[in-house]
């Protein structure tokens, strides 16, 4: 109500004043009483009539208040502060349909208002009337001939487009003239802003103009996708994937990644250009440069000396980034998958992640990065790895206790690291119920203990030992849905209850109680957590 009162210019604003202030406070009872006084007094205050159906919407008398709002909008007011008061209302109704009506009719009385164009289109873009929203956006535009005006109805070709029920339409009505409707602004040398440029990429991309779209980007009007870190160079990426384009997707992912070599898309497409070069025997030109981007390269050799290099360079920064560590990971795993011997000048899989894990595994993104590459590692090598990690982690046993603990929040998250490793390998599978149950005991152990290092933790923020608490409860389930022993169902309730205690915000906690409730058939429970 606050934002519709900033519109009122009518003189009558003072005798309003107090019944916005009444809708504001929640008080509507009063804006009612307030409303009926002031229409005593002035019957044709349209607007307070309006207010005080708000306030009938808002004491659950719908009916009462949709009468007094349609007798209003049947005088097609043209005042600001009804038609303000009347869209709040509609919204309200959940009635957006209305408001369409109701900008409708201003329009046409007062067809020359830039305002009431712009809610009409506005209104028709909430019920999603998209042709309406182009015939709204074009008639907006010849009253005030701004740019986003004029696009305002290009748009509109797109969604209707997009919402067509025939593709063939879509291709050959619609996107072909918002493409010409561009194209005019361009020749005309009228592209202002960068938003007009990526409708216009969004525009031949649709059409599958590959080639054209990329001419935009690499053009005069690419200069404008500034907004973005690296939105060029990103569609020229998209462009050249489309087009085939292999090595201009190589030169260009292998520039963006000496700038940044810790950005994972630009690796992915460096190496799915190399090989895509590779097995098209592809050969750089005698003379003149590589590709329109620069130099490439297409060899595993290359490849691997690139690779070296980005990690070399890292092994000397005082905060080494990941990427380059991950992407020698993934070309052994893709050269292992091609059958190429070069993967072992690399080094050995299982030494490499054991120094990934050395150097990032108190971040709590070790786990999966490390997740995507655990198929490297043969099966008769998983419990040799998991205890080659947990040989570095810094644990220590308290004299009353018999586990050894971390000692700090590195320490704990490097071992949950190893603790999830643990599930994923299976190697908790291999285990008797009594196992099971010794490691139930052990996690719960190490979560109670990790909770001393969240004492500090907002309500909002999950404890850093939530994890030892989940894995707990998924061993739990194990034992239930494996042997069938529904006492493990209740154990499994009772540590998520406990987990939520001191997570509140935990999602996992509360999706694991409400799946465990229904198994159980307590589809109606009436715990906080549960509901």
């Amino acid at each position: 109500m606050a934002a519709a009162r900033g519109h009122v210019q009518d003189p009558n604003d003072r005798r309003l004043r107090p019944i916005y202030d009444y809708l504001d406070n929640g008080n509507n009872k009063m804006a009612i009483q307030q409303a009926d006084k002031l229409l005593k007094k002035h019957k044709d205050l349209h607007c307070a009539k309006v207010l005080k159906a708000i306030g009938l919407q808002r004491t659950g008398k719908q009916d009462e208040a949709f009468t007094l709002a349609q007798e209003v909008a049947a005088l097609e007011p043209t005042e600001d502060n009804s038609l303000q008061a009347l869209t709040i209302l509609y919204r309200e109704m959940h009635r957006p349909e209305l408001v369409t009506k109701l900008y409708e009719a201003a329009v046409k009385k007062v067809p020359s208002s830039e305002e009431y164009h712009s809610h009409l289109f506005m209104a028709y873009a909430r019920v999603g009337e998209y042709k309406k929203m182009q015939q709204a956006g074009m008639a907006l535009y010849k009253i005030v001939p701004k740019n986003p005006y004029y696009f305002w109805s290009v748009m509109s070709l797109i969604m209707q487009s997009i919402s067509a029920q025939d593709e063939n339409l879509s291709k050959t009505m619609f996107l072909p003239l918002a493409e010409r409707m561009v194209e005019k602004m361009v020749k005309e040398e009228k592209i202002e802003a960068e938003a007009e440029v990526e409708l216009y990429y969004m525009i031949l991309e649709r059409l599958e103009k590959y080639q054209e779209a990329l001419d935009v980007v690499r053009g005069k009007l690419g200069e404008k996708l500034t907004s973005e870190l690296q939105s060029r160079e990103n569609k020229c990426m998209e462009m050249y994937k489309k087009l085939g384009k292999w090595p201009e997707c190589n030169a260009l992912s292998r520039k963006l990644l000496l700038k940044n070599p810790d950005d994972w898309q630009f690796y992915m497409i460096y190496f799915d250009s190399i090989f895509q070069l590779i097995d098209a025997a592809w050969t750089p030109p005698a003379e003149g440069e590589h590709s329109l981007e620069g130099e490439v390269h297409h060899s595993t050799e290359q490849a691997m000396a690139f690779i070296e290099q980005r990690i070399t360079q890292e092994a000397n920064s005082a905060r080494p980034l990941r990427g380059p560590f991950l992407a020698r990971l993934e070309l052994i795993r893709r050269l292992r998958h091609r059958g190429c011997s070069e993967e072992h000048k690399l080094g050995d899989p299982e030494e490499l992640m054991f120094q990934y894990f050395k150097q990032f595994g108190d971040k709590p993104c070790c786990f999966t990065d490390l997740k995507v590459f655990i198929d490297l590692l043969p099966p008769t090598q998983y419990t040799k790895f998991i205890n080659q990690l947990l040989g570095v982690i810094p644990l220590s046993a308290p004299a009353e206790e018999k586990l050894a603990l971390p000692a700090n929040i590195k320490a704990l998250q490097q071992h949950l690291c190893v603790v999830q490793l643990t599930r994923l390998l299976g190697l908790y599978h291999t285990m008797d119920k009594a196992q099971k149950l010794g490691a139930i005991q052990d996690l719960m152990s190490r979560y109670r203990h990790g909770l001393d290092f969240g004492k500090s933790c907002l309500k909002t923020e999950l404890q850093f030992s939530d994890y030892y608490c989940l894995l707990a409860v998924h061993l739990l389930l194990d034992i239930w849905l494996e042997a069938g022993e529904e006492p493990a169902a209740w154990h499994c309730l009772t540590l998520l209850e406990e987990g939520l205690a001191h997570s509140p915000s935990n999602a996992q906690f509360k999706l694991l109680l409400i799946r465990i409730y229904c198994m159980l058939g307590a589809t109606y429970s009436t715990t906080p957590s549960g509901g």
